[in-house]
Order: C-alpha cells, then sequence, then structure tokens
C-alpha cells in the first residue's frame, strides 16, 4: 500500500533574489539547512542544471538521490526524489518581493509500506518536517551568526598535541564540520586573488570563490597550465569572471612586476589567499640568491601583501587568508638566519620557519591594518592529498592516505575566511576547521616582541 502527502511551506528572507537562488540551486547545500540531513554530496561536475544529481545522507540513516528534471534561473527548480522508503517531486519556487526573496517549497511524497501506515497515522510529522526543514533555510539565508571560539575540547586536543594532530585528518573535518553553522554567503562584486591556483588547495579555494560569484584573479608561473585551469574553473562553476596572471613567485621581480599590474589596474582587491608553497630538499637558491623556502613561502606573500595593500584597502572590507601548515608548531623564527645558511639544511624544517613567519606578519597586519577594515587570518588546511604532498612527502603520504582530507576539504576554512559575515569579526588568529587554534603549542617556539620587528625589518630591507 501506498501513501501520498503534499506538504507546502513559504518562506521570506531579506536577501536579492539572485542570491538566494544561487544558494539553493546547489543542493549540495541542504546539509547546511536541513536538520535531517547528515552529509550531501553532488554527483558530476559542472554548475546546478537539469540533470545535475545529488546523493544526500539522512541522519536516519538511508539516502535520498536528487536529479534536477526543471531548472529556471532564477525562478524555479524541479527535482525528483528516489530512496527506499519513498519517492518525490519537489519544487521549489523564487519570488522578489519588496524586502527580499519569497521561497515557496511544495513537495508530493509517495510512500511506500510499511511507512505508508505511519504516515496515515501521524500526518502532522511531515507537516512538521516541513517547517523545520524551511526554517533551517531562513536561518541559512539570514546569515547571521557569532564568530566561532575554541571549544575546550580543541583546546585540551591542541595542548596534549598528539590528539591534535588527530583533528589534521579527514575524520577531524568532518568530526568539527558538525558544528559549524551554515555560509551562504554571496561574492558576486568581489575580486579574489589567489596564488597557487593551479592545484591542489589553491584551486579548489579558487573554484569554490568563483561558484560564489567573485571575480577572480588566479596567479601562477606556467602560463599554459594557469590558462587551462581557468577554463576549468570557469567549466565547473559557471563563471567567467577568472583571469590569470603569470608570474614566478620565487622571483622577487616577477612578484613586484605582478604588483605593478595590479596596482595599475586600480581594482580593489575583496579577497587575498597566499597560499602558493612547495617544499624544497636539499637546499637550492634563486637566480636572485635566495634560498627557494624563505623566497616562495616568506619573502614572495609579504612582497605581494604589502604591495597590494592599498587595493586591499580601497575594498572597504578586505579579507587576507594566509595558507599555514601544523609544522609550524615545531619551529620558532630565526632572524639571523632566515635562509637557513647555518647548520645542517631541512626542507620540511626551512618550510615550517617560513610558515612560522607568516603567522608573525598575520599577527602584524592584523594589528596594523584594522582601522582600514583588512582582516587577516591564518588558515591550516589540514592533511590534505594534493599534488603537492605526493612529490614533496612521498612516505608520509602512504603512511595516511587513508585519512588525508581531498582538496576541497583542505580548502575549506580558507574559503569560509574570506567568504563568511562572522569571520570578519576576528583578525590575526591561525584556523582550523572554522575553530580558532593557538598560535603556539611549545614555548621554545615563541618569539619576542623585538624578534617581530626584527623579522619585519628583515623583510623590508631585502
Amino acid at each position: 500500500m501506498n501513501r501520498e502527502i503534499t506538504l507546502d511551506e513559504t518562506i521570506e528572507v531579506a536577501r536579492p533574489l539572485h542570491e538566494v537562488f544561487a544558494y539553493i540551486a546547489d543542493f549540495a547545500s541542504i546539509e547546511q539547512w536541513d536538520p535531517a540531513v547528515a552529509r550531501a554530496e553532488r554527483l558530476g561536475e559542472g554548475p546546478p542544471a537539469v540533470g545535475s544529481a545529488y546523493r544526500i545522507h539522512m541522519k536516519a540513516g538511508f539516502a535520498l538521490h536528487y536529479r534536477v528534471v526543471e531548472f529556471e534561473a532564477p525562478r524555479r527548480l524541479v527535482m525528483d526524489v528516489t530512496s527506499r522508503p519513498f519517492t518525490a517531486r519537489e519544487e521549489i519556487l523564487f519570488d522578489a518581493t519588496q524586502h527580499g526573496t519569497r521561497v515557496r517549497y511544495i513537495a508530493r511524497f509517495r510512500f511506500r509500506a510499511p511507512l505508508a501506515a505511519l504516515v496515515r497515522a501521524f500526518p502532522a510529522v511531515m507537516d512538521g518536517v516541513a517547517r523545520d526543514t524551511m526554517a533551517g533555510m531562513r536561518r541559512a539565508l539570514e546569515d547571521r551568526f557569532e564568530a566561532p571560539r575554541t571549544s575546550l575540547a580543541t583546546a585540551l586536543a591542541d595542548r596534549l598535541v598528539l590528539p591534535g594532530l588527530w583533528q589534521f585528518t579527514r575524520f577531524g573535518y568532518r568530526r568539527a564540520q558538525r558544528r559549524w553553522q551554515p555560509c551562504s554567503a554571496w561574492l558576486g562584486g568581489r575580486h579574489a586573488v589567489v596564488t597557487g591556483a593551479s592545484s591542489g588547495i589553491g584551486f579548489a579555494t579558487a573554484q569554490a570563490l568563483a561558484a560564489r560569484g567573485a571575480t577572480v584573479t588566479l596567479v601562477g608561473r606556467d602560463a599554459r597550465r594557469m590558462r587551462a585551469t581557468a577554463a576549468d574553473i570557469r567549466r565547473l562553476g559557471g563563471n567567467d569572471a577568472v583571469r590569470v596572471e603569470i608570474a614566478d613567485l620565487e622571483r622577487m621581480t616577477d612578484v613586484d612586476a605582478l604588483v605593478a599590474r595590479l596596482r595599475k589596474a586600480g581594482e580593489p582587491i575583496h579577497i587575498l589567499v597566499n597560499n602558493a608553497g612547495a617544499l624544497f630538499n636539499p637546499r637550492q637558491t634563486t637566480a636572485e640568491g635566495l634560498e627557494r623556502s624563505f623566497a616562495l613561502l616568506l619573502l614572495a606573500p609579504y612582497r605581494l601583501t604589502e604591495g597590494l595593500q592599498p587595493l586591499l584597502a580601497a575594498a572597504g572590507g578586505a579579507r587576507v587568508v594566509n595558507v599555514l601548515s601544523g609544522g609550524m608548531y615545531t619551529q620558532r623564527i630565526d632572524v639571523d638566519d632566515l635562509q637557513s645558511e647555518h647548520g645542517n639544511y631541512s626542507g620540511a624544517a626551512a618550510y615550517a620557519r617560513a610558515k612560522r613567519g607568516l603567522m608573525i606578519l598575520t599577527g602584524e597586519w592584523a594589528s596594523a591594518w584594522a582601522k582600514q577594515r583588512i582582516v587577516v587570518n591564518a588558515m591550516h588546511p589540514g592533511w590534505a592529498d594534493t599534488p603537492g604532498i605526493a612529490s614533496a612527502l612521498p612516505a608520509f603520504r602512504r603512511l595516511t592516505r587513508a585519512v588525508l582530507r581531498n582538496p576541497a576539504e583542505g580548502a575549506d576554512t580558507a574559503v569560509w575566511l574570506a567568504a563568511a559575515p562572522e569571520a570578519a569579526d576576528l583578525s590575526g588568529r591561525f584556523w582550523l576547521d572554522h575553530e580558532p587554534h593557538p598560535t603556539h603549542v611549545f614555548p621554545h617556539t615563541r618569539e619576542t616582541a623585538a624578534e617581530r620587528r626584527r623579522l619585519l625589518e628583515a623583510l623590508a630591507a631585502i
């Protein structure tokens, strides 16, 4: 015996029609606003359209398969739903109102036995499900949340070190995800610059920002590869506003030329993601005589960010996101040996010391530029399975491959720091999975105020 039931719920939110449609139409966002959903995944590539499919994992233990059958942007979305307990056709209608957007959800469910008998006996249950779902959607679209604080569990794990390492895995990511607030921010009209965007964390960050409507400038050194990357991001997100700037960030002449080009164009920069990085063994120097880790990981983001500061200030509320590494926790800055000229060279240690230096810059910029409304934060992507890890740390990848995050999971906090309204409320912090973490876990890595000043002076002098 089958039982058919129709649900019809409406909400209104103070958001423009195109923003509301863009957020809801990518139906993987349902995990942020439907309290019954545990996890949602997009099946296939490309922007939402007829034929787009999603697998929705419910907290009740079964999965739903959604397929878009009608797509009329920005007015209407119709999906067929199949699962073991029921089938359904869900229709979502979007209308502009005087104060924002009205969203109407109409669903026709056909339940299979034995669930059909329960639905017939308790019809109000489904009405409650629809109300809860739409209330969650309203809350996500209103997007008014407080900035996260460090939880007691996270603070204890960081202090004990080994439990803190567990947070870097994909299991740590999924556990943290359960307590996140929705993020429906639309970035249309904002300009983002992402370095190291050809693969891994940089590519995933740029793709996600473009999918949210941002104009994205990709920075990389290989012109052919960067053109292909830009084409991929346009195809995946349906956003044509993806540009390319060619610069080898190990060469300060290239960094300075990039700054000059962007400043000449004069377009404000709302988001700057300093992501470019690599690990070098043995010690190598650039054509300009600089140790490569120092040049790429510390001096380049310093010169780039300092040089673009006027464009960040012109944005009237900019975000700088510096991508760091947990290896930073093991190292102290040595201002007298920034280029690893003394002692036995270790590529991993040089990498970590440069990231420690970038964390120091994060705090200094956050303080110096607060009055210009430039928010500066650093983030750790966790242990993500990227081409950089595969080439630089093959043994580590073999040992940890089963627990590594994918690049999108690694990039998630960088995107959140760039987009979420509440992420603008804290600056100068170090973040992992939308939660602030300490910048030091060992006392011996703490620098003095004098060392911070000397670092700035040393970088400015080069």
